[in-house]
């Protein structure tokens, strides 16, 4: 009897809460982005909401009620605007970087900011090397958002991600006819990122 008036049920109670939250959160994101970028509101909010209820269901199985979790929760949501936007603008606003950052403070402590900091001025400079050698495309919103992502995974994640999402970038452009045009990398980035931080 305990268990059904205790813990348990609890737990149950702050899990659904927590889906509820993150699809409701998806939701209105979604309604600014359609809106934003005269997308359709409905496959836009169903693209959202079934994203963020699968990522977050996933980050309660893995890590349970934790602030991994909620980071996690955050970060999907973020990276799965930032996504749309690039898509659909080829552009990244810079506030949606800060927000990954102002996330990675949740549960860390200060002593933890330093090592951050290097992970994501890494991640960041690996983006940047092949602008200043080959003089590439990637914009400076991918560098951003990856510098964001590595400063919240960590370091090792950091790498992972970033090099995940490039392989899925190549692998998915390198048949492309007009090469000139470029892609999106965020979205590949975002997948990246996100199967890292299950790692």
């Amino acid at each position: 009897m305990g268990k059904i008036f205790g813990t348990d049920i609890w737990t149950g109670i702050s899990a659904v809460l927590i889906l509820v939250s993150a699809v409701f959160a998806s939701f209105l994101a979604s309604l600014y982005a359609a809106d934003r970028y005269k997308g359709n509101k409905r496959k836009t909010a169903i693209f959202f909401m079934s994203i963020s209820f699968f990522t977050a269901l996933a980050l309660l199985c893995f890590f349970g009620f934790s602030a991994i979790t909620v980071k996690g929760i955050i970060l999907s949501l973020v990276l799965v605007f930032s996504s749309y936007e690039d898509i659909k603008a080829r552009e990244c606003d810079d506030y949606l970087h800060l927000m990954i950052v102002i996330a990675a403070l949740i549960g860390n402590e200060a002593s933890s900011i330093p090592y951050m900091l290097l992970s994501g001025v890494f991640a960041g400079g690996l983006m940047l090397l092949p602008v200043l050698l080959t003089k590439s495309t990637v914009g400076g919103a991918d560098i951003k958002m990856a510098a964001a992502c590595s400063f919240l995974t960590g370091l090792n994640k950091g790498i992972i991600g970033l090099l995940a999402g490039t392989v899925l970038a190549v692998a998915f452009n390198i048949f492309k006819k007009d090469k000139s045009k470029g892609f999106p990398m965020i979205p590949y980035l975002a997948v990246g990122y996100m199967a890292a931080y299950f790692i």
